[in-house]
């Protein structure tokens, strides 16, 4: 069915060189430079704006000399060395250094306040540090901050559960809070309680490379203002609110969170992973929950609306609302490996720009779209298995030019649709309406397999299909149809079969280098294979659909103008694939249902909304020669 979402501005990636934060140069007297290259001072930078390298330094834990060692005690730490003071239950680091702490403090705090050209280095070595009235460790100044997990060691932070503590107009809301860029690395163990709020925050960078970490926090569980860029690590993350973020919103180079390896593990009450700006994930595992997960969902079974979903209790939110996605990011969402799980009670992957999956294997249930994009959603190669959605993939312009995508929608399959996805409407978050009448889907490669309740392949303006492979379930209502589009469809190239009821049939508008066929197969069950075999007895195309069926929009290259092919249902296709699906081989059994001479490149038509197949005589023609163009 067709979608009216109003139309909003979208951000837009300045390009620029920036030296800041992120995407500093030649730091840490060459130690910075990004990791495989030489030490020649310059980070790499993966474009003009954003920096996801990682420094030599970041990803190397080690020390040589130790300026000073501190054991915690309450009422009796002990420093030997230098650049630290002792206050009470206070211990400071005041130059730059790298410190090795043991003990614990089960009132007390570390905090560092060093010059702002010092790089500091934390040894942690069996660490623990709770702080009732405010962060157990607080990075005040510095330039740079390591915190090093010393190999098989286990250190644990915590605060209070309820403090108001502040630095000047800064609010000290973290176990662990960092004013300056904050670098974990190692291999012990960390584990934080955010019992006040927030577990962990970087008021610039925050670099995770190492670890077994572990948080658990009221609020978010890991913040980096500028970014949050993870690499090696073991995450889990337990957050009442955003499991990971980065919240930049003056700077278009900042506000990105980029995962390069590791194992993250989330559940979060809102969103999994949200990036002002790009969410961009190159490798490790990622496995997910937000909002509850799927089952979640503001639209419950039946179509009644669920009035107390999630944190929102029903009320009508806004563009500015909390939300419960996967993976959420305001300018663009980019995959190119890794195995990532998500199970969301909002979509599951959300971008206000672009989405872009060319890696990776993905396993999505939403409750609300599997994946949106506002203004272009591209697919080039990876897995993505969509196991529950409203709708299956939902932008502007949609593209498959490779991969492989399974998925099940319990509206559209693909909604290509003009407009941006609003909050919410009728007290559903994410379920805005499409406006316009704009929207393109072009598949020109891939293999593509929809089991959708609504249109299977629906554009509020034009398909045009080159090359891949296309399986569509479509509904068994007549108000939908498995291919449905308000401008034009073109066929050049690649196999499309579209199975589905046939009240808002459709066929391909304009073809060329091969044919396209609507045709009524009469009523058949789900399971029931669908074959086109040729003159000789080959199969064109074959597909074993998940759902009953009536009718089958077809298009392949092994069907021409000025030949005769045979439509069977029910029959054994030898060759075929998991899906039923094959471009050759032979159908033993079943039964012929149609007849089809292809006079001419198309053959049939269904006019959508008119509740039949015209220029196909009608709903007969069953195994004989169907009307033809």
């Amino acid at each position: 069915m067709k979608k009216r979402r109003s139309m909003i501005a979208v951000l837009v990636l300045c390009a620029a060189w920036l030296f800041t934060a992120c995407g500093a140069v030649g730091g840490e007297n060459g130690a910075d430079a990004a990791s495989g290259n030489s030490s020649d001072n310059t980070a790499a930078v993966s474009d003009v704006s954003e920096d996801y390298g990682f420094s030599k330094r970041d990803l190397d834990a080690s020390y040589d000399t130790v300026t000073a060692t501190v054991t915690l005690a309450d009422g009796a730490c002990a420093v030997s060395g230098e650049g630290v003071t002792v206050s009470g239950d206070t211990v400071t680091v005041t130059a730059a250094g790298t410190y090795l702490f043991s003990g614990s403090l089960t009132n007390g705090s570390v905090v560092v306040e060093a010059g702002k050209e010092d790089k500091v280095q934390l040894v942690f070595d069996g660490v623990s540090v709770t702080n009732s009235a405010g962060p157990a460790l607080y990075i005040k100044s510095a330039d740079k901050v390591f915190l090093t997990l010393a190999d098989g060691s286990d250190n644990r932070l915590a605060d209070g559960d309820s403090y108001s503590a502040a630095d000047g107009e800064t609010d000290l809301d973290a176990t662990l809070f960092s004013k300056e860029d904050l670098t974990i690395n190692g291999t012990g163990t960390l584990t934080v309680s955010g019992n006040n709020k927030h577990g962990v925050v970087s008021k610039d960078d925050l670099v995770i490379t190492g670890g077994v970490i572990t948080v658990t926090a009221q609020n978010a569980a890991l913040c980096g203002k500028d970014c949050v860029k993870i690499a090696n690590a073991t995450l889990t993350l337990t957050a009442g609110t955003d499991g990971i973020r980065s919240d930049n919103d003056e700077d278009t180079a900042r506000g990105y969170v980029y995962v390069e390896s590791g194992a993250v593990t989330i559940d979060a009450g809102t969103d999994g992973i949200q990036a002002e700006t790009e969410l961009r994930i190159a490798g490790g595992t990622l496995d997910m929950t937000s909002g509850g997960g799927s089952a979640n969902a503001s639209l419950q079974s039946g179509g009644a609306w669920n009035t107390g979903w999630g944190m929102w209790g029903g009320s009508t939110a806004t563009d500015d609302s909390d939300s419960a996605k996967g993976l959420k990011a305001g300018t663009a969402v980019t995959i190119s490996g890794g195995s990532i799980t998500v199970d969301s009670s909002d979509d599951s992957i959300h971008s206000n720009g672009t989405v872009a999956i060319s890696g990776g294997t993905l396993t999505l249930s939403s409750g609300d779209d599997g994946v949106h994009a506002d203004t272009r959603l591209t697919v080039s190669g990876g897995t993505v298995r969509i196991t529950k959605s409203y709708e299956g993939m939902e932008s502007t312009d949609i593209q498959v030019s490779g991969g492989t995508i399974y998925l099940v929608a319990s509206d559209d399959g693909f909604n290509a649709a003009g407009g941006n996805d609003g909050s919410a409407t009728a007290n559903r978050p994410g379920a805005g309406t499409f406006s316009g009448s704009s929207g393109t889907l072009t598949i020109s490669g891939g293999y593509t397999v929809v089991n959708a309740s609504g249109d299977g392949l629906d554009a509020n303006g034009s398909i045009t299909v080159s090359g891949g492979v296309t399986l569509v379930s479509g509904p068994t209502d007549n108000g939908n149809g498995a291919l449905d589009y308000d401008g034009s469809a073109t066929v050049t190239g690649g196999v499309v079969i579209a199975l589905g009821s046939t009240g808002m049939a459709m066929n391909f508008s304009q073809v060329s280098d091969q044919g396209a066929m609507l045709v009524s197969t009469g009523s058949q069950a789900a399971g029931t294979s669908f074959a086109v075999v040729d003159s000789n007895g080959t199969v064109i195309a074959s597909f074993t659909p998940d759902k009953a069926y009536a009718c089958a929009t077809v298009t392949a290259p092994g069907i021409q103008s000025g030949e005769t092919y045979t439509v069977v249902v029910g029959g054994t296709v030898s060759g075929a694939d998991e899906n039923g699906y094959t471009d050759s081989g032979t159908v033993s059994g079943g039964s012929a249902v149609s007849t089809v001479q292809m006079t001419s490149s198309l053959y049939g038509s269904g006019t959508s909304g008119m509740g039949g197949m015209g220029g196909m005589g009608g709903m007969g023609g069953m195994g004989g020669g169907m009307g033809r163009p």
